[in-house]
């Protein structure tokens, strides 16, 4: 399974009828696909947008600009606790992942969370902080896991996440075999997922300016993290897990992660809240 180092993005249309088997199996060889208007995406994006406003009576675009503008840690978390439990959220998500031909039967998702990155001058406040270069699946231990990353604004290069695609097959140095989510919950650990011990060439580094009403969709597998420019960034963020995957799709290989444990309950399915079974 080769990369090529050209075209790693990939946009797409809802009018171009997406052919789910050709959607994963890209993704599942390493194409970063990009979902391009997509209403039921921009829908999505709007309601977190209005939960915003909301509870901070503040807009998302005004917070991202002004960093003079301060919010209390404590009511991030519990705004991000909020997003976590958004029912109206979920069925808005589904709804996208219909129109992606998914079978929400067969579809099982992480927590949807959202991400508050600060400027490159501010501390990171919040649930979740800026990450090294890491790939998810050292930290589910899920081949299958699709990653689904919306900015809530627009990005440009310099503060939108990072890709090290050239090593999407390829050993990197990490910390899996010493990194244990239950020592993260216990606050033993900072970070929340393993991360690469590994220096990488700046050449190596792909981003891409994303705008408004897109995301970014792209395997577990990839090598990534965050960028951080002169202006804040919020996004939200979820991963999902389909059983037949396993069995219909040539999955990208383990080649690096050293964590044994399969952590099947940050899974649940979309179609009745059941924990996802390990494989």
């Amino acid at each position: 399974m080769k990369i090529k180092k050209k075209n790693i993005f990939e946009k797409f249309h809802l009018v171009d009828k997406v052919d789910l088997n050709k959607f994963k199996t890209s993704l599942f060889n390493g194409k970063i696909l990009i979902p391009h208007g997509f209403s039921s995406l921009l829908s999505l994006i709007n309601e977190v947008e209005q939960y915003f406003l909301n509870f901070f009576n503040v807009s998302i675009n005004e917070f991202v600009k002004d960093n003079s503008i301060f919010l209390e840690e404590k009511e991030i978390i519990q705004f991000q606790k909020s997003i976590k439990k958004s029912k109206v959220l979920y069925n808005k998500f589904i709804i996208f992942l219909k129109d992606l031909n998914f079978d929400i039967g067969d579809t099982y998702c992480d927590q949807m969370t959202i991400r508050f990155s600060p400027s490159i001058k501010e501390r990171a406040r919040g649930l979740l902080k800026p990450v090294k270069p890491h790939r998810d699946t050292w930290a589910s231990n899920f081949q299958h896991q699709i990653n689904w990353w919306i900015p809530l604004h627009d990005l440009s290069n310099t503060n939108s996440i990072f890709f090290i695609p050239k090593y999407f097959t390829k050993k990197v140095k990490n910390n899996s075999k010493e990194w244990n989510f239950e020592l993260f919950k216990k606050g033993y650990i900072n970070s929340s997922t393993p991360v690469s011990i590994q220096n990488f060439n700046l050449v190596d580094y792909k981003t891409k300016k994303i705008n408004f009403g897109n995301a970014f969709c792209f395997s577990g597998n990839h090598i990534h993290g965050s960028n951080l420019g002169n202006l804040r960034r919020l996004n939200i963020e979820t991963r999902t897990l389909c059983k037949k995957d396993v069995i219909k799709f040539d999955l990208p290989k383990n080649v690096d992660n050293y964590n044994l444990i399969k952590q099947g309950k940050w899974f649940k399915s979309l179609k009745d809240s059941k924990f996802y079974k390990n494989d």
